[in-house]
């Protein structure tokens, strides 16, 4: 969908149901004028489809719309939301096989349109009807897709054969008849036979009926080895290395083999890995379990034992997957075996493998027959051919071309070269993009790997089919998705090419091994500990100043280490669950420069703690990069260039306006202060003070999320004077279903904030009280004590600040854990002592301690005497600036 890229504008309510009502009146209008034409109903449909896409980029918007108007935001009208908006805009008497067909050439048409306008789209694919045809290939059921994949290779199988067993050696003189099969009986009188015709003009659908009616029951074999226990093993290891290029930098590359849970059980899984930053990679998941691999984690096949195993696969397919005592091997049953070892993951842990990466906005759906893919490999290699011949004659010899150029014939997008390229001018058209497709990819793809898909798929004798997806940037993958006929799935992804450079495009992402959980020893409870936390949440006090070699009381390192909890966190499990959850914008929501975000990032000393913070870091800067455009400045305190280095999230920051600054081990108040000083020297109006562990939930019923700081940006500053800092509501802590679904609650329609006593120092927003020529906020450098948040909160409502609570904001922690305190009572504890010191610090203006022993503070006078005549409440429009 070409709109689908585009930055999207929000609307309010009443502009949707101003539009909505233009379209009831054009869908009216077609139904009083049915009979005398179609153009009418083009009208309407072109009408929704414009509003569809329109309302759809504001997933909360198009649930209030559905809401006001009796409809659900269920999984059917998320899957295709012209479902919903077909049946409001057209009458009662429509049928409901009517309304299917008109929401999936809608659905289609967000899908495949392109740059066309949809009335064009429309009547260029046969009108309604032509396009209800295409969308039911588009997006036909994987049972009817099996049936034709089986009826083609059937067709395949039986031409095939046809063609080596012909009765008449030489041509027959004299006839001369189109390309393929004809239907024909043979005649013979006298010892003579003649070939006669018994119908002209047949039809390819009765051809195909007649080669069907020939090949009967026979089963249909595409290998010899078919039948074999591990052959769909050997198939998936055979298109892995047939595809995935090796290395011609001797970097490592391997292929990780696991079983993982689905939800119909588990399932088996390769997965090509190399050290390369971006580069082509295949994963296959096998219809049936191999269930040698239960329980023993992912494990690791060496590229080089993989290509042993599937060539000799072909001459003996009699292999096995068996344990030694060294654990999982491969092997064949021969005298002698071969043994190829499958290696636990977590050996490679320091290897710095790298994986295919999920991709955005699939476009340009394509199929590739296995007729054409024989064609065009056939005529690849006679072009090659004539090349180097000529090469051979010319003074100066032409470079090999390299990748391929995507051609528009006028009517379909190709492949072909360059006029320059020095090869014959022929195209390829193997990958049959759909009718709709008529603006070429932006990136072009490499010889080499139309090659190897050819040479590859093949053999397997299936009609595959894919699309071109997008990344890092618009056009970035050329894809594959291709369910074989025993239910085996390949899923290919190779990153397109960059200018003449052929630099490809980043397409990859750092693999974290998951081994197999281990069992752990019971522990008591004053062993139990929690540790991914930022330093200053360390027991004992936080230093204020810390030699570069440090990073924290040697007291504290080693009591952190000796409680740490040492179950392994399941890496692969929790990056699963958050990209399964987590649904980005097509393009990131722009905040116009209004908002920077300041992230103090500390890692501890401790090797597991230190591989937790990164892991959850990494995610946290691509949540923040692919959600919003806001610049990024981190504080990387205790960070080794090693560590730099390694990270592609940090690497990226530049690029989008953000950068690092480097700090020894130091005390979470020097962190924090740097980050305030940083958004102070800048231009943002506000700053987003973070640690290395917020993002937001952002699920259509979590409210505004990550477009808040767009849609406040639209407001301007002035909108929000009132609000002096803010934080999101905690939503493990704090209750807001029931807040959020409440009949005319005002979070649906407006910023809400609320007088906040205690801001949650895991993400502040706050102004740039430099910009607004007020005093600044700091935490005093010596701070030395559990409660730098509270601190902050009391410092700034003693200096006429108005901290705030969001209620349009959820924060979500990554980490969820802490160490300063090793049990609910010590944490209590040093809770107590933190509050103890800052009653004596604001003890003068009415802080206290609370009454019967508690740990907390009261407050009430404190909070009396400095707030005055402020707003406790203040409610800001959504889209007070916004005109539609």
């Amino acid at each position: 969908m070409g709109s689908a890229v585009k930055k999207s504008t929000t609307y309010d309510q009443n502009y949707y149901e101003a539009q909505f009502s233009t379209i009831k009146n054009a869908a009216s209008a077609f139904e009083h004028h049915e009979s005398e034409t179609e153009s009418l109903l083009h009208v309407a449909l072109d009408q929704i489809f414009q509003f569809g896409e329109s309302i759809r980029q504001d997933a909360q918007a198009f649930e209030s719309f559905l809401s006001v108007h009796g409809k659900t935001c269920n999984k059917v009208t998320k899957t295709n939301p012209y479902n919903a908006l077909v049946d409001l805009a057209f009458s009662n008497r429509r049928s409901k096989s009517w309304r299917s067909q008109m929401s999936n050439v809608l659905a289609l048409a967000a899908e495949t349109i392109g740059d066309q306008q949809f009335v064009d789209w429309l009547v260029s694919n046969s009108g309604v009807s032509g396009c209800y045809n295409l969308a039911v290939d588009h997006f036909e059921r994987p049972a009817t897709a099996k049936a034709k994949k089986l009826r083609s290779i059937r067709l395949n199988t039986i031409s095939e054969q046809l063609k080596r067993k012909p009765i008449v050696k030489t041509a027959l003189p004299g006839v001369s008849l189109p390309n393929g099969f004809h239907r024909s009986m043979l005649f013979s009188q006298g010892g003579q036979t003649f070939l006669v015709d018994i119908r002209e003009g047949d039809n390819d659908a009765t051809i195909e009926k007649y080669l069907l009616e020939a090949m009967g029951d026979k089963a249909v074999a595409t290998n010899p080895h078919v039948n074999k226990p591990l052959f769909s093993l050997y198939r998936a290891i055979d298109l892995i290395c047939g595809t995935c290029k090796p290395s011609s930098t001797g970097q490592l590359q391997c292929i990780a083999v696991w079983n993982e849970e689905a939800e119909s059980g588990a399932v088996t899984k390769l997965r090509f890995l190399s050290e390369a930053y971006s580069f082509t990679n295949a994963t296959v998941t096998l219809a049936h379990t191999l269930s040698e691999l239960n329980g023993k984690g992912q494990l690791i096949l060496d590229l080089p034992d993989a290509d042993i195993f599937r060539q000799q696969f072909q001459q003996d397919p009699e292999w096995t997957i068996r344990e030694d005592n060294r654990g999982l091997v491969l092997a064949d049953n021969a005298k002698s075996p071969a043994r190829l070892r499958l290696l636990p993951a977590s050996d490679y842990a320091d290897k710095k493998l790298r994986q295919g990466r999920k991709l955005g906005l699939r476009t340009r759906h394509f199929t590739m027959s296995l007729d054409a893919m024989q064609r065009d490999n056939k005529n690849l290699d006679i072009a090659m051919t004539l090349f180097q011949k000529a090469n051979t004659q010319r003074t100066t010899p032409i470079s090999r071309p390299k990748r391929f150029q995507w051609v528009f014939n006028g009517k379909h997008i190709e492949l072909g070269f360059e006029q320059t390229s020095g090869m014959i001018n022929t195209n390829y058209p193997s990958i049959a993009f759909k009718a709709t497709a008529t603006t070429v990819p932006h990136n072009e793809l490499l010889l080499a790997d139309a090659q190897a898909v050819w040479n590859s798929f093949l053999s397997y004798g299936e009609d595959i089919g894919g699309y071109i997806a997008h990344g890092e940037v618009a056009d970035a993958a050329f894809c594959i998705d291709h369910a074989f006929v025993n239910g085996d799935i390949i899923e290919y992804r190779s990153p397109l090419i960059i200018g003449r450079k052929t630099d490809p495009t980043q397409i990859c992402e750092p693999f974290v091994p998951v081994t197999a959980p281990t069992p752990t020893t019971p522990q008591t409870p004053t062993q139990r500990s929690k540790s991914s936390t930022r330093p200053g949440k360390r027991s004992g006090p936080v230093q204020s100043i810390v030699k570069k070699a440090a990073s924290a009381p040697a007291s504290t390192a080693a009591s952190v280490k000796a409680t740490r909890n040492p179950r392994p966190r399941n890496y692969r499990l929790i990056e699963n669950n958050r990209r399964a959850k987590t649904m980005f914008p097509a393009i990131p929501v722009s905040s116009e420069k209004a908002f920077g975000a300041f992230i103090t990032s500390y890692l501890p000393d401790e090797a597991e703690h230190r591989k937790n913070r990164k892991f959850d870091f990494e995610w946290q800067l691509e949540w923040w990069r692919r959600m919003t455009d806001i610049p990024i400045h981190v504080i990387a305190s205790n960070w080794t260039d090693e560590d730099v280095t390694a990270s592609k999230e940090l690497g990226l920051l530049t690029g989008h306006g953000g950068s690092i600054i480097r700090q020894p081990a130091q005390s979470i108040a020097q962190n924090r202060n740097l980050c305030l000083s940083e958004l102070y020297a800048s231009d943002f109006d506000w700053g987003i003070v973070m640690d290395d562990d917020a993002v937001l939930m952002q699920a259509e019923n979590h409210n505004s999320s990550y477009r808040l700081f767009a849609e406040m940006a639209a407001n301007g500053k002035s909108a929000y004077d009132g609000v002096d800092l803010f934080q999101p509501i905690f939503g493990r802590q704090v209750p807001f279903n029931k807040k959020y679904s409440a009949a005319n609650n005002p979070y649906a329609d407006n910023h809400v904030f609320e007088r906040s006593t205690n801001l949650k120092g895991t993400m502040i927003v706050v102004r740039n009280f430099v910009k607004e020529d007020r005093e600044p906020l700091f935490l005093p450098e010596e701070f030395g004590f559990v409660g730098e948040d509270t601190y902050l909160t009391l410092q700034a409502i003693s200096k006429g600040f108005a901290p705030m609570t969001c209620w349009n904001l959820i924060l979500e922690e990554l980490g969820g854990e802490s160490h300063f305190a090793m049990s609910d009572a010590e944490r209590a504890e040093k809770m107590r002592e933190g509050h103890e010191k800052l009653v004596e610090l604001f003890g003068q203006d009415g802080l206290k301690m609370s009454g019967d022993g508690s740990h907390k503070l009261d407050k009430g006078d404190f909070t009396a005497k400095f707030w005055g005549v402020k707003k406790q409440t203040v409610t800001v429009s959504k889209r007070s600036r916004q005109t539609p």
